[in-house]
């Protein structure tokens, strides 16, 4: 009896797990830079490679504070897993690249200056509906002369 149950739950578990492949989503997302201390307006898309790999490029406009407009472009892999007795919940890590512009603007006078990093950091998300799901994430990146982390949330809606 042990074995048939141990069958039919691995068979869940899979029947659950291929359903992510190729699956996309994509994700509003609000949240807050501790650089500049800027509140971050962002989309995100996201895209299952394999069952657990996903690809998640990246758009954020961080409002203007102290003359100083960013726009941050990134791509970063996650690598998710749900969490075993806690329907809908999954938790990744995430790698990733990132170019951060950065604008200031002071008495009509004008400079910016791009810069790419590296990104770490990690999520959490969690399924409000079959096709939406609220979303936490944790950023760092590593940028020469700055040192950005990003708290952002978001309402993701898979299609």
């Amino acid at each position: 009896m042990k074995k048939v149950l141990f069958v039919f739950m691995f068979a869940l578990l899979a029947i659950g797990v291929q359903a992510q492949q190729g699956s996309k989503a994509i994700m509003p997302k609000l949240g807050y830079q501790t650089e500049f201390e800027r509140l971050g307006l962002g989309v995100e898309g996201r895209y299952f490679l394999t069952n657990n790999i996903r690809i998640a490029p990246g758009l954020t406009f961080l409002v203007p504070n102290n003359n100083i407009t960013g726009l941050d472009v990134d791509i970063n892999v996650h690598y998710v897993f749900p969490i075993e007795g806690v329907q809908g919940l999954a938790l990744y890590p995430f790698v990733g690249g990132a170019m951060l512009n950065n604008r200031i603007s002071v008495s009509g006078v004008s400079a910016s200056d791009t810069s790419f990093g590296i990104n770490i950091g990690a999520g959490g998300q969690y399924d409000i509906t079959d096709n939406g799901y609220l979303n936490f994430e944790f950023k760092y990146t590593f940028v020469e002369h700055q040192d950005p982390a990003y708290f952002m949330l978001g309402y993701g809606i898979r299609f």
